[in-house]
């Protein structure tokens, strides 16, 4: 027999391995991204100087199932009340059971005034408000105070609509960064 035909024999075994390899990989590719991680794509200004248009988050979905959300978490959450789920991340503020007032340009959680080191001294964040908040309820900002439909909008977000926190940027890869949890 020519050896040609003997490539040809052994090849759709080689052919076949390769098939079940890619399979393997997309079904495992799809349940990590079902059940522990989630690439979400940022789009609008919201959370600039952090995060820009573009960059592209890794959110682990599996670090709210024993642990709550702490402030200064950035969070990607399902926007509440939108028909289309768009996914949007947000910074918590407030946490269950706090009082937040925005006051004079400045938070205030449960009277103390909240220093925030990931954001430019100058910002001024409005409107002056004042929120109770509940059991299971977090209040959530964009870090680009005066573009940012948030909490200050649309009012306190439950933890049932987060989708986990941001661990890092992954792209474009000049942004490439781990997000650490802000120090307060």
């Amino acid at each position: 027999m020519p050896r040609w035909r003997y490539i040809f024999l052994y090849s759709g075994g080689l052919f076949f391995e390769l098939a079940s390899l890619i399979v393997i990989l997309v079904v495992i590719g799809v349940l990590i991204n079902y059940f522990l991680f989630s690439i979400t794509p940022i789009k609008g200004a919201s959370m600039e100087p952090n995060f820009f248009s573009g960059d592209w988050t890794l959110i682990n979905k599996s670090s709210y199932i024993k642990n709550s959300p702490k402030r200064g978490d950035v969070v990607g959450l399902r926007f509440p009340g939108d028909p289309n789920s768009e996914k949007y991340i947000k910074r918590v503020i407030g946490l269950p059971k706090e009082q937040l007032i925005i006051s004079g340009g400045k938070i205030f959680i449960n009277s103390v005034e909240l220093k925030e080191g990931y954001l430019p001294k100058d910002t001024f964040t409005i409107p002056d408000l004042s929120v109770q908040l509940h059991e299971d309820q977090y209040f959530l900002i964009g870090d680009n105070r005066n573009n940012s439909s948030d909490s200050r909008i649309w009012g306190p977000a439950s933890k049932k609509e987060f989708i986990g926190r941001v661990i890092f940027v992954i792209f474009p890869f000049k942004n490439y960064q781990y997000i650490s949890q802000p120090s307060y």
